[in-house]
C-alpha cells in the first residue's frame, strides 16, 4: 500500500490553479482544478481542498453521502469568499474526492478532473463523468470523438464548485482489493497524455507510486505541458 500526489505548473500558464489534498494516513484524497482569472482559480481550488480536509476532521468519511456533503460544504465556503470579496465573482473549481474504508472506495465529483481505478490485473476504468459541453455533445451523438479533440468548447464546464448555490454532486462507491490502484487527476494529465498511455504507466507494479507520478510529469513536459497538472496515485 502506498500513495503519492504532486501538482505542477505547466509551461504555458504563469500560475498553478490546481490544488490537492491527501489525509495523513492516505485514506482521503482530493483534486481541484480552479477557474476564474489570475487569482480566482487558485483561491477556489485551494479553498475546495482545504474545506474537504476540514470537513473530514469533524465527520466520518465512510459513505458516498458524506463525500457529497463535503463537496457541498466546499461549495458554500467558496461562495462565502465571493460574498466577502465580490472581485472574486466568477471563480470556481472542479473537485474530485475519494475516501477508502476497508474494501470500499467512496467518491464524489464535480467538473472534469477525473477518478480512475485500475484493478490488479485488470483494465483502467473511469469512475467519474466529465461535466463538460463536449461530454454532453458526445453523449447525444452530435459530434464525433475526433471532432471533440479540437472543438472550441472542449474545456467548457457545465458544472463547477463555487458557482451556484444549488450544486448537483455525483457520487457512489466501488469495491477495491489489495493491489488495486486509484488515480485522481486534473485534465492537465488526461488532456495531454490520454488514457492508453496513462494506463501503461499504472500497470507497472515494479515502480512505486512516486516514480510513476514523476514519470507521468516528465512525459507531460515532453509534450509541452499546455496546462497545469495534478496527479494522486494510491495503491490499496
Amino acid at each position: 500500500m502506498g500513495i503519492y500526489g504532486e501538482s505542477r505548473i505547466g509551461l504555458v500558464r504563469s500560475i498553478n490553479e490546481d490544488s490537492f489534498y491527501i489525509s495523513e494516513n492516505g485514506d482521503i484524497m482530493a483534486v481541484a482544478d480552479g477557474m476564474g482569472g489570475y487569482i480566482g482559480g487558485e483561491i477556489a481550488s485551494r479553498t475546495a481542498v482545504n474545506s474537504v480536509a476540514f470537513y473530514f476532521a469533524n465527520y466520518t468519511h465512510g459513505s458516498a453521502e458524506q463525500l457529497k456533503r463535503a463537496a457541498l460544504y466546499a461549495n458554500d465556503c467558496i461562495l462565502s469568499k465571493i460574498a466577502i470579496d465580490p472581485s472574486l465573482q466568477g471563480m470556481g473549481t472542479t473537485l474530485s474526492v475519494v475516501a477508502v474504508a476497508d474494501r470500499t472506495a467512496y467518491w464524489a465529483h464535480v467538473g472534469d478532473s477525473r477518478i480512475y481505478v485500475l484493478p490488479k490485473g485488470g483494465a483502467l476504468r473511469q469512475i467519474s463523468t466529465d461535466h463538460t459541453v463536449i461530454h454532453d455533445l458526445l453523449a447525444k451523438h452530435r459530434i464525433t470523438a475526433a471532432e471533440a479533440e479540437t472543438h472550441p468548447q472542449r474545456h467548457v464546464l457545465t458544472r463547477a464548485v463555487g458557482v451556484e448555490r444549488e450544486l448537483p454532486v455525483d457520487g457512489g462507491d466501488f469495491p477495491v482489493a489489495p493491489g488495486d490502484r486509484i488515480l485522481l487527476c486534473s485534465d492537465g494529465l488526461t488532456g495531454c497524455l490520454g488514457e492508453k498511455r496513462i494506463a501503461g504507466f499504472l500497470t507497472d507494479t515494479a515502480r512505486s507510486e512516486r516514480q510513476i507520478v514523476k514519470d507521468l510529469f516528465a512525459l507531460i513536459y515532453e509534450e509541452g505541458a499546455p496546462d497545469n497538472g495534478t496527479v494522486i496515485l494510491k495503491t490499496v
